[in-house]
């Protein structure tokens, strides 16, 4: 992290050009969290948190909502002035500043080990990236990538979840994809790739000529042109197919396709879209299958168009928790 800023602290003088190291940071940080820092240190830090907001570097800090809630109500208790002693005060000043302290040292040692930036796309929302090599990739919900600073010399990108690509062509510089124990290499083409689940794969290319090896079988190498399909099973045994691409990254125009998707994958697909949890009554409700197009619908006009075809019944035990159970059942 490069501050774009000449200040001075404890004797030590740092440029625009200079990098804090671990210790001068944390240093800093101790002063800032205990309100001894001057308006130059203060500037310094507001600046490095600034810095990583803008570049979503806190999504390395692996601490879920409940644990950050936990820590921050943890502070708040310790900081009631009025219920507390000096002395205890004090302690939750450096409680304080211990937790911030873990969370700064967290996001810089990841800053110093990894140079990847990574993009998510939670639960509810889908993101679209235009990359420094001209590249564009569209991320469905609940999906992730990871890929280098500097992708012009290095065009590899690791995928969690679901992405479609639009790939800026580069003989010199292959476009690779990495998912799992896949990985998918391109020179210029659009494609898109189901990651959700490890081991289940599956690649459909809509233009182009697009390779993709398993390091689980290194010999096989798999070439696919427009409208095929590639699927990986447990038995790491590929299937190809061939029909219209398009349907595999309707996702992109806010399209549900189904054709003869299991319920069990649906409510998956649902999930992501519209962030609830679907359960099932009976469990062998997951295997029906059902087909349909959905264009711009609500959630709730999906589940009652599934609830209509197949004779069930959509239950809501609040409007992020969904039951669909058979119309016979009992609702106890």
């Amino acid at each position: 992290m490069i501050f774009a800023y000449v200040f001075s602290s404890k004797n030590v003088t740092y440029s625009q050009k200079q990098v804090l190291n671990k210790h001068e940071l944390i240093y800093l940080a101790e002063k800032y969290a205990i309100k001894k820092a001057n308006s130059q240190e203060k500037l310094a830090i507001d600046i490095f948190l600034k810095k990583m907001q803008e570049q979503e570097v806190y999504s390395f800090v692996n601490l879920d909502q409940a644990k950050r809630d936990k820590i921050f109500r943890g502070i708040e208790c310790k900081i009631q002035l009025k219920k507390i002693s000096r002395k205890k005060y004090w302690q939750s000043i450096i409680a304080s500043a211990a937790v911030l302290l873990l969370l700064m040292g967290t996001v810089l040692l990841s800053l110093i080990l990894d140079n990847n930036l990574t993009q998510v796309a939670a639960k509810g929302e889908k993101k679209e990236i235009e990359l420094n090599d001209g590249s564009r990739v569209f991320l469905n919900s609940g999906s992730k990538i990871s890929y280098p600073k500097n992708f012009k010399e290095d065009r590899t990108i690791t995928l969690e979840g679901e992405a479609f690509f639009e790939v800026a062509p580069n003989p010199e510089k292959p476009f690779q994809i990495k998912t799992g124990s896949i990985e998918t290499k391109v020179l210029g083409t659009s494609f898109n790739i189901n990651a959700y689940s490890e081991g289940k794969e599956k690649i459909s290319v809509n233009s182009g000529i697009v390779e993709v090896s398993n390091e689980n079988n290194p010999s096989q190498k798999i070439l696919l042109t427009k409208n095929m399909q590639l699927s990986f099973g447990q038995d790491d045994n590929p299937k190809i197919s061939k029909e219209n691409s398009a349907n595999y990254n309707a996702w992109t125009k806010n399209i549900i396709v189904l054709d003869k998707t299991s319920l069990g994958e649906t409510a998956k697909i649902l999930e992501n879209w519209f962030e609830v949890t679907i359960e099932f009554a009976n469990p062998r409700l997951r295997k029906l299958t059902i087909s349909g197009k959905f264009k711009d619908e609500n959630l709730e006009t999906v589940l009652q168009s599934i609830a209509l075809i197949k004779d069930l019944q959509i239950d809501y035990k609040n409007p992020k928790n969904i039951v669909i159970r058979e119309q016979t059942e009992s609702n106890n």
